[in-house]
């Protein structure tokens, strides 16, 4: 194949990382619509991710904010990682607090909806924006999530695959969590439903697609030159 059919076919795009700048712009707007995504799915009240059950419940025996919850729990985390040691990122640190802080201001500034069509919208809405929030982060590869950190060390020193932990440690925080407050409340105060089961099933595969769109970028016109 010439150099020129090789510059005209779409099909040898050329692909380059983003720069530092967007990659920090990624974790900013990545961490913060997690940040409000959490928020919106504390206030529809019809379930949360199993991380975010046990955030809920530390929350609410310690007389914290969930976002108070979030900074104790991912700041433990962060602590494991460092002592296994795995090499945290300026991404990991950001998860720690950014996250943290947009959820208690979306809890703030947010009405909690009443309507169960306004409920189900915001539950929705939430789990897009988490899905696309952790997607931005992921792609900009500058630091794990202190959970994400910990699995993956685990992985490492056991036989034991990434999805089997992942599994493991959602189905601890969930027990974990809905235990602390009892089953009843967890159900009562909305930690627990239906969308706990959509977002379960429907997060994982959403993240998973978009990451590959916030990774590189393309760069049709680059034209393959060989030195002869």
């Amino acid at each position: 194949m010439s150099t020129e059919s090789a510059h005209e076919d779409p099909a040898a795009e050329v692909t380059e990382p983003r720069p530092i700048v967007v990659r920090l712009g990624q974790i900013v707007v990545g961490n913060t619509l997690m940040g409000a995504a959490v928020g919106m799915l504390v206030a529809a009240g019809m379930g949360l991710l199993p991380l975010d059950v046990f955030h809920r419940a530390v929350g609410d025996r310690c007389g914290w904010t969930i976002g108070g919850a979030i900074i104790a729990v991912q700041s433990t985390l962060l602590v494991l990682n460092l002592a296994l040691p795995v090499k945290p990122g300026i991404g990991t640190v950001s998860a720690v607090v950014i996250p943290a802080v947009v959820a208690d201001l979306t809890l703030a500034v947010l009405p909690t909806p009443q309507v169960v069509w306004l409920r189900v919208m915001a539950m929705l809405l939430g789990g897009a924006m988490f899905a696309a929030g952790t997607a931005l982060y992921l792609a900009a590869g500058l630091g794990a999530l202190p959970r994400d950190g910990l699995m993956g060390a685990i992985a490492h020193r056991t036989d034991w695959s990434p999805a089997r932990i992942r599994i493991g440690a959602d189905v601890l925080c969930l027990l974990a969590g809905v235990l602390m407050i009892n089953p009843a409340v967890a159900v009562a105060n909305g930690s627990i439903g239906a969308g706990s089961v959509l977002l379960a099933i429907a997060l994982g595969p959403s993240i998973a697609s978009l990451v590959p769109l916030f990774t590189h970028r393309p760069h049709w016109n680059t034209r393959v030159r060989r030195e002869t």
